[in-house]
C-alpha cells in the first residue's frame, strides 16, 4: 500500500516519539528500582541511628 509523504512523515514522527517514550520508561524503571533499594537501606539503618541516639 502506498503512503503519501504526509502520512510517511507522521509515521516517522510517531516512531521517534514512541522510541523516546520507551527509553524514558526503561530509565524510570531503573530509577524506581534504585529508589526502592535506597528506601529499604534507609529504613534498615535509620532505626539503628535513633536507637544509638536514645542511649546517649
Amino acid at each position: 500500500m502506498h503512503q503519501s509523504r504526509k502520512e510517511q512523515s507522521v509515521q516517522r514522527a510517531n516512531n521517534r516519539l514512541l522510541s523516546t517514550d520507551r527509553k524514558e520508561a526503561m530509565l524510570l524503571d531503573e530509577w524506581e528500582d534504585d529508589m526502592e533499594a535506597a528506601a529499604e537501606w534507609a529504613h534498615g539503618t535509620m532505626p539503628a541511628r535513633r536507637h544509638n541516639q536514645e542511649q546517649t
